[in-house]
């Protein structure tokens, strides 16, 4: 370009010269001495500069040159103020980074489509019961009934997803993965239905999905061939090995696709026809596993449409399922359970509803971050403009328009932002690898708590930091743009001192911003007090059981080929063998697990004599438990019996009851002996205990009945906790019980051990995340907004010096000065929060579903952020008022 641009050049000034040639020549015709031809020649053609500088603006030049000018002159400008521009870059960086951040997780796990072909036509299904969503997982005939559709749906597909454990690479004998791996098992014509194909080797097709047990091969992902095969070209071919059997592996998915459920990519796939040696805890019965059914709809075909004709089917089902003559619980259970559809072009993703409303919450945070620096970037701005009126009035004094002069601040005030954003950038991943390990924490039962996230930069995030970097350069810059587009010229070139006037107004542009500063940072301040404070209220609340002496074990048992009797065995080998170690008092495996956030229905209860007001009122969660549950929980038995060694399959089904449960089904009645029916089974009541939290903090008086695991050998699930209470630490024992437990079977997945307390707070993974940023930021927001109170307040009393020293001079005591000063200071803090509070007052509504034990008004917590606020500002205004107290009254005088 710059070559063509001298080229240019170079025949403009020959142009120009032919033109005065001829010119000269066409005179010295007529007769004109030569001399005075060539000047007559001159003036007649006009000014030269003019006419190349017109020529130049049609060449659309003159702009692109004006704007590298402007982004020279502001380099050098920014290379002069060092602290101004350290200070600035790094506000900017923290709240561009937190915001690019947070969007890059929204982006990830609620806004960007799955690189699949026409991702707008995918659907997936939601059961409703009683009108809430109650689970998007299907039985397996269903999905084979829904492939019936074709007048609907151009492909169907069913998955199911498990974690694995003690992957072998190469053979039983190569290397083993240390870690989980998440295995979707799925049907032959899966990625045909999604329209994803293999960057090498293949992927699935129906014939590798035909007979059952006879298609031992895996399609591998992307990441899953990055970390375990460092992308070696011969990974296609090559084995993976775990419960027992060898999977060839044929391909490899593009980058990106790493399955339809967002936040829990797949390592490998394998086809349903090999669910049974996937799930060997399960063998040969797949109609006992639960799929999430994904459809395709045919061209011109609707969501609403394809519902329709699903529920159809699926109301049917419910009645084959019945039977002929169903029972009235049955018959309202079909009345009350509907299917609903849903876009899946976005994925999958079980956690999306459960971290839209925190990150939301953070991205209105970063959001009020960034504009409290922007306010103090532009307080900064202003007081630097003041110093540079004459240089502005220089510029409109030699023709400069104020057009001119806003597009050149504008541009230092942008690429100031910029250079903000490319640090910020650096912070953002930081920030959104920070955010992707508060996510990825969460008990291993409730998926629904857990995200993994590939946060990698795309061009959407440089997209988003670009734009929020231009706008926020615009928005601090435009007021001081303007202000100095506006400079008289004439008392800016004879001003020598200190321009006093229109500064100390109460009202003055900078001393707003740095109310509304006051104002947003006391709304982030309480903010952030009412999530501490919960986060708090949580953790130290009362949960029913010994929480300072047991030790959770996490194992996947069904991993090991076990199920029914055998799992039975198992466990009892567990309780005694870990029971057995020195300072161990109790040991007994839990199957629904402990502390898991769960947000389960329940089973449906029938109570001979109870009457409902409604079906909830029929549901109490239960769990299977081991006979020395009790004593592991340190959780009292308040009346009957225990679960013992005798209750098996050949005795009578027993439960043991907590209070919950005994007062809502047997209200002033002793529940001993009484029967109740769960899953069409009868079971007598030989015990109540105590309540516990048994699944979050937050419940309260949950009904719950525990049953004895000899007696629930088909609910013996793959994931298990077992408790062990201890005589001192709990932690203490890991090394130990990891022994023990290698001992019983080298091949048992011990998947975590834990205390309570390290359970808890992965169960709060949610509240720490909300609880940690705000208090971050709400902190950031405060400092912020007191350093721009203390710019403000120190130009302030500059421009006051003269005043200052007059005062002084007549007798005012330096005290009086700082009290003015500071008084002055602290009204502008009592304006930001006199219009803060009620703002925090009519903002907290939207957070109070997120509190426990503290009120979204709560008075301690506004007074307390309050004084907070004032003391910390009381000292941003101390600093500068105690400086103008001890000006010295002759230099003040001479001072302009």
């Amino acid at each position: 370009m710059m070559f063509w641009r001298s080229k240019r050049e170079k025949e403009l000034e020959e142009e120009l010269r032919s033109h005065l040639n001829m010119a000269e020549q066409d005179r010295a015709a007529r007769g004109d001495n030569p001399a005075d031809a060539a000047d007559s020649a001159r003036k007649e053609f006009g000014n030269v500069g003019l006419v190349k500088e017109v020529t130049r603006d049609m060449w659309g030049w003159a702009s692109i040159e004006r704007f590298a000018q402007d982004l020279r002159y502001g380099l050098r400008l920014m290379a002069r103020s060092k602290g101004f521009t350290t200070v600035a870059v790094l506000s900017l960086a923290l709240g561009i980074g937190a915001n690019t951040a947070i969007f890059s997780v929204i982006d990830t796990l609620m806004l960007r489509k799955l690189p699949v072909r026409d991702p707008e036509q995918l659907v997936t299904f939601n059961r409703f019961f009683m009108g809430q969503s109650d689970s998007g997982l299907f039985d397996y005939r269903l999905y084979l009934k829904f492939r019936g559709l074709p007048q609907v749906f151009s492909g169907m597909s069913g998955t199911f997803t498990t974690d694995r454990s003690n992957v072998a690479i190469d053979g039983p004998g190569g290397s083993v993965d240390p870690s989980q791996v998440h295995v979707a098992v799925v049907p032959g014509n899966y990625f045909p239905t999604l329209g994803v194909s293999a960057i090498t080797g293949r992927v699935f097709t129906p014939d590798d999905d035909r007979v059952p047990g006879g298609h031992p091969v895996a399609v591998i992902s992307y990441a899953y061939w990055q970390h375990r095969f460092a992308f070696a070209p011969n990974a296609v071919g090559r084995t993976l090995t775990f419960n027992g059997t060898t999977y060839t592996i044929l391909g490899v998915t593009p980058r990106g696709f790493t399955g339809e459920w967002i936040g829990r990519p797949a390592d490998f796939w394998i086809p349903f026809a090999m669910v049974a040696e996937v799930m060997t805890e399960l063998p040969r019965q797949p109609s006992r596993i639960l799929v999430r059914i994904l459809g395709r709809l045919k061209p011109g075909v609707s969501a609403q449409q394809a519902l329709a004709a699903a529920k159809v089917v699926f109301d049917q089902d419910l009645r084959d399922r019945a039977g002929p003559n169903p029972s009235p619980q049955e018959l309202q259970y079909i009345k009350d359970t509907s299917i609903g559809v849903q876009s899946a072009a976005r994925g999958i993703s079980p956690q999306r509803e459960t971290f839209t409303q925190p990150l939301t919450m953070l991205m209105m945070m970063v959001a009020l971050v960034l504009l409290i620096a922007c306010a103090n970037i532009a307080n900064l701005l202003l007081a630097r403009s003041t110093g540079r009126r004459r240089e502005m009035a220089v510029r409109l004094a030699i023709g400069a328009g104020s057009g001119r002069i806003v597009r050149q601040l504008l541009t230092e005030s942008v690429l100031l932002a910029m250079l903000g954003g490319a640090l910020g950038v650096a912070f953002a991943q930081w920030g959104a690898n920070v955010l992707a390990s508060f996510a990825s924490a969460g008990p291993l039962r409730n998926m629904n708590a857990r995200v993994f996230l590939d946060l990698h930069p795309d061009s959407r995030i440089l997209v988003f930091t670009f734009a929020l970097c231009l706008i926020t350069g615009i928005l601090f810059g435009l007021a001081p743009a303007f202000r100095a587009a506006r400079v008289s010229i004439s008392p800016a070139l004879v001003e020598r001192g200190v321009d006093s006037r229109g500064s100390s107004g109460l009202f003055s542009f900078g001393k707003l911003l740095v109310v509304s500063q006051v104002a947003l940072s006391l709304l982030l301040l309480i903010g952030a007090g009412l999530f501490v404070r919960t986060l708090r209220n949580l953790k130290s609340q009362n949960l029913g059981f010994d929480t300072d002496h047991v030790l959770l074990v996490w194992l996947a048992p069904g991993q090991t080929g076990r199920w029914g009797p055998a799992t039975a065995a198992l466990y009892q080998t567990m309780e005694e063998r870990l029971s057995a170690i020195p300072g161990v008092r109790a040991a007994s495996p839990s199957v629904y697990g402990l502390l898991q956030g769960n947000t389960l229905l329940g089973a449906f209860m029938n109570v001979p004599g109870y009457v409902p007001n409604s079906q909830s009122d029929l549901r109490a969660q239960w769990s299977i438990v081991g006979p020395r549950f009790l004593d592991a929980m340190g959780l009292h038995l308040l009346e009957g019996r225990n679960i013992t060694d005798r209750d098996t399959t050949t005795t009578p089904q027993v439960a043991v009851i907590n209070q919950s449960m005994a007062r809502h089904f047997f209200p002033n009645q002793d529940p001993l002996g009484k029967h109740f029916e769960s899953w069409g089974i009868t079971k007598e009541i030989v015990g109540v205990v105590e309540d516990m939290r048994y699944e979050s903090p937050r419940q309260e008086g949950q009904r719950m009945f525990y049953m004895p695991y000899r007696q629930q050998l088909g609910r013996l699930t793959q994931v298990i906790c077992v408790a062990v209470r201890a005589v001192g630490n709990p932690a203490g024992l890991s090394n130990s019980v990891r022994q023990v437990l290698r001992e019983i079977d080298p091949k048992l997945p011990v998947l975590r051990i834990e205390t309570v307390d390290e359970q808890l707070d992965d169960l709060l993974v949610q509240e720490r995340l909300v609880a940690t940023l705000a208090g971050f930021f709400g902190g950031l927001a405060v400092l912020l907004a007191c350093l721009g109170l203390y710019g403000v307040m120190s130009y302030t009393a500059a421009r006051r010096t003269n005043e200052i020293g007059i005062r002084l001079a007549l007798g005012a005591t330096r005290a009086k000065v700082l009290g003015m000063v500071l008084g002055e200071s602290l009204l502008l803090v009592a304006v930001g929060i006199a219009i803060g509070v009620p703002v925090t007052l009519a903002a907290a509504r939207m957070i109070s579903t997120r509190l426990f034990g503290v009120s979204a008004t709560d008075p301690l917590t506004i007074t307390g952020a309050t004084l907070l606020m004032i003391a910390v500002a009381a000292l941003a205004g101390y600093v500068p008022a105690r400086r103008a107290a001890h000006v010295d009254p002759m230099v003040a005088l001479r001072y302009e």
